[in-house]
């Protein structure tokens, strides 16, 4: 049986805010450069958990 993990919204958005601190950018420009070029490896393992955070949150 896998362990459960528990998380609070606030240690959620905090991940989110450290994330985006990582890459220089707000969750804005971080989803239009996912449009508009390839992401690094970098990138798309933060937008892949950005992606993670937002459905925890359920926005």
């Amino acid at each position: 049986m896998s362990p459960v993990i528990t998380v609070t919204r606030a240690e959620l958005q905090g991940r989110r805010r450290a994330l985006l601190a990582g890459l220089g950018t707000n969750l804005e420009h971080c989803a239009r450069l996912a449009v508009t070029r390839t992401l690094t490896g970098a990138e798309l393992d933060a937008k892949e958990e950005l992606d993670e955070i937002a459905f925890l949150l359920g926005e």
